[in-house]
């Protein structure tokens, strides 16, 4: 009996022994089956397909900023803190939480990296120095017409500045007439004023004369009467 449990103990180690040495485990956590690693045509995760790839170089973080986003610390200060059972207290401390992990930026368009070597075929758009034709002469276009209504306003702003000092010589003028015609009115109710009192000594004499020539004629009559 202890025979036949020995016999059954060899045959059950060596079948394990045999799966074990058929059936190993990998490595690489991120290893891909063997028949897709021999159709990949595109670099994979797999150890055994960048085996032969050369040593890669290390990035400093200029580089390594563009391409990975650095984790996010908070800091919270908390104040004085009494435990949950209320038995016990903490001081005010400060707290630093890691609020999101560093990740790889996966945002588009991506600024590319400084060249360190060999770069073959890649061409950031948003570098493009020159524009292609048609954008340069929509460009252009749209810079003539600008032009074009820009010289129209200054010279409709030219008629209109002349327009506006032939009005200002207009309003001068008609301003140095009023000035003048006010001189000569002033001038004029003078004048007028200065006859005026003239006219009534004038008038006052033709008086006195009338009335003189008057007594004399009495005078006159007076004496040619007889005396009884």
């Amino acid at each position: 009996m202890i025979t036949k449990q020995n016999a059954a103990i060899l045959v059950l180690a060596a079948l394990l022994s045999a799966c074990r040495s058929s059936d190993s485990l990998p490595d690489d956590p991120l290893i891909y089956p063997e028949q897709e690693q021999e159709s990949a045509f595109i670099p994979t995760y797999s150890k055994t397909v960048v085996a032969g790839w050369p040593k890669g170089r290390s990035l400093d973080p200029r580089d390594a900023s563009r391409v990975r986003l650095d984790e996010q610390v908070h800091a919270y200060h908390l104040g004085r803190l009494p435990s949950k059972d209320r038995q016990e207290m903490h001081e005010a401390h400060t707290v630093y939480r890691v609020e999101q992990d560093a990740r790889w930026d996966t945002r588009l368009p991506s600024t590319p990296m400084d060249s360190r070597g060999v770069v073959l075929g890649i061409r950031d758009p948003s570098r493009k120095e020159i524009p292609d034709d048609d954008l340069i002469k929509q460009e252009r276009q749209a810079l003539a017409a600008k032009s074009d209504a820009l010289r129209k306003s200054m010279s409709d702003l030219e008629v209109l500045r002349a327009e506006l000092l032939k009005k200002k010589s207009e309003f001068q003028k008609a301003e140095e007439d009023v000035a003048g015609l006010k001189e000569y009115l002033a001038k004029t109710l003078q004048d007028q004023a200065t006859l005026q009192a003239q006219l009534k000594q004038t008038q006052e004499r033709l008086n006195e004369m009338e009335e003189a020539e008057r007594l004399r004629i009495r005078n006159s009559s007076q004496n040619l009467v007889p005396k009884k």
